[in-house]
């Protein structure tokens, strides 16, 4: 009798050491693993104009020409400022030479996506105003430049944009102030220019996202070089009579034309 409550009382004892040592419970199973952290994702492609080197480009060239109703420079009486404008004033809204090669028609590519880079239009882009006329009549400007406005007439002049993307510019600029300095363009866009001291100066701010724009010369020709193979819509614009579109096919190396006539 004495052995069976000894073993009995062993027994109970071991019971006791195996739930206190968790034995007699039922295993916790381990958590479960954990998945690695997904490796970052990369931003989408920036849309827009890449620049880069370009390879075998081929060359745009051209002419505008004009051969609607002749338009005749206007005669405007100055009544500002007449010891440096003069008494009298000719605004030339529509300029040819004598074959009616246009001057100052924009030549742009709509829908290139890659080419040289921007800054091979340069660093510096000047408006001056000389004579109580802007010089140039049509200026190119990049994205993320800024315009420097000279005052070569040394009177007071006011140039004023009318953008519909960019930021405003309406400045009063005194004879002594050789230069005033834009803000940085950011949206391309083409942004009338005037001067509210001299009603009659007018110019326009062609702002580009990529190089291939170019404003016609005095004989109505123009060139876009380094132009990489494929094909593409040229527009060519003028303030005063519009634009026209076409379709231009440029092969490496070689040089397509891209001729408009305004009537």
């Amino acid at each position: 009798m004495k052995r069976i409550s000894g073993l009995i009382s062993s027994v109970a004892i071991l019971c006791l050491w195996l739930v206190a040592c968790g034995g007699g419970a039922t295993p916790t199973p381990p958590p479960a693993p954990t998945k690695p952290p997904a490796e970052p994702t990369k931003p989408p492609a920036v849309e827009g104009y890449q620049g880069g080197p370009v390879s075998n480009g081929g060359t745009i060239t051209g002419k505008a020409t004009y051969s609607g109703a002749a338009m005749a420079p206007e005669t405007v009486e100055v009544d500002k400022d007449p010891e440096v404008c003069g008494t009298t004033i000719e605004v030339a809204k529509v300029q040819t030479d004598a074959s009616g090669g246009l001057a100052n028609a924009v030549v742009h590519i709509t829908d290139i996506k890659s080419g040289k880079p921007l800054d091979s239009l340069g660093s510096k882009f000047l408006l001056d105003q000389k004579g109580c006329l802007y010089a140039p009549n049509v200026v190119i400007v990049p994205v993320g430049s800024a315009l420097i406005i000279v005052n070569s007439d040394g009177i007071l002049h006011n140039i004023h944009t009318t953008p519909f993307d960019n930021a405003p510019l309406n400045l009063a600029q005194p004879g002594t102030q050789k230069e005033l300095k834009s803000d940085v363009f950011t949206v391309p866009e083409f942004v009338p220019a005037s001067c509210d001291v001299h009603k009659w100066m007018s110019a326009t701010i062609v702002v580009v996202d990529h190089p291939y724009a170019v404003v016609t010369s005095a004989d109505g020709s123009f060139s876009l070089t380094d132009v990489p193979a494929g094909t593409y819509t040229v527009e060519i614009w003028h303030a005063e009579i519009g634009k026209q579109t076409m379709t231009v096919t440029v092969e490496a190396g070689k040089t397509a034309t891209a001729d408009a006539e305004f009537k």
